[in-house]
């Protein structure tokens, strides 16, 4: 399933005629902005993670959900992730960290309303509709942002994003374990929305240093 979605909506770089060594790939972590491109993926990610990791505790424990209706709305959370992945298409050609930051924004809103509306049968599903949408529609956009930072070394910028998530999907799994044992399971989606907050500063930032494809 995911490998077909990557395969439908990822671009196609083709073959580089003129392969860039190593040594000039890595070089493109000088850059502040290549920076700050890979440390915008980990803050990402740690946002996610943070509450995604235990969505399903929240919705048995908080929501008083049974097994087999946590998983039907997992399965939801993943369904709606297809017009995540279509909208994050569309908008990451425009401009990736524009994306970033309207996607993290949409997070928040989602990732907040969770708890709030655990026990209404309308706005629970809507919260969750909202955050499963962002959810996948970063995981596209971020790979791709990294890879529009630096064309010269696509292959190598893609393996940085892959990176910097697996970083942040561990960080967001252990700070919301902290948050859940001396806050409690109710507050894990505040603290990841804090987490996705620093992410939308830090576009912000990038947006205003955006000067176009980093130089080899």
């Amino acid at each position: 399933g995911g490998a077909v979605l990557l395969a439908v909506y990822l671009p196609r770089t083709g073959a580089k005629k003129n392969p860039v060594s190593i040594l000039n790939q890595f070089g493109i972590l000088r850059s502040r902005m290549m920076q700050g491109h890979v440390l915008l993926s980990v803050l990402v990610f740690s946002g996610m993670f943070t509450a995604y990791t235990y969505l399903a505790d929240m919705l048995e424990r908080l929501a008083g959900f049974d097994g087999s209706l946590v998983g039907w709305c997992l399965m939801g959370f993943g369904a709606v992730g297809l017009l995540g992945n279509s909208l994050g298409g569309r908008m990451v050609d425009r401009h990736p960290l524009i994306a970033s930051l309207v996607f993290c924004a949409f997070m928040v809103v989602g990732m907040v309303a969770v708890v709030p509306s655990i026990h209404s049968v309308f706005a629970l599903p809507v919260a969750l509709a909202i955050w499963g949408i962002t959810q996948a529609a970063l995981f596209l956009v971020s790979h791709v942002r990294l890879i529009k930072a630096a064309p010269q070394a696509p292959a190598f910028a893609a393996s940085l994003n892959i990176a910097g998530a697996n970083l942040g999907i561990g960080t967001g799994a252990m700070i919301g374990g902290r948050v859940i044992d001396h806050l409690g399971l109710g507050n894990v989606g505040f603290a990841a929305a804090g987490i996705i907050a620093l992410a939308i500063v830090l576009a912000v930032l990038l947006i205003r240093r955006d000067s176009g494809p980093l130089a080899a």
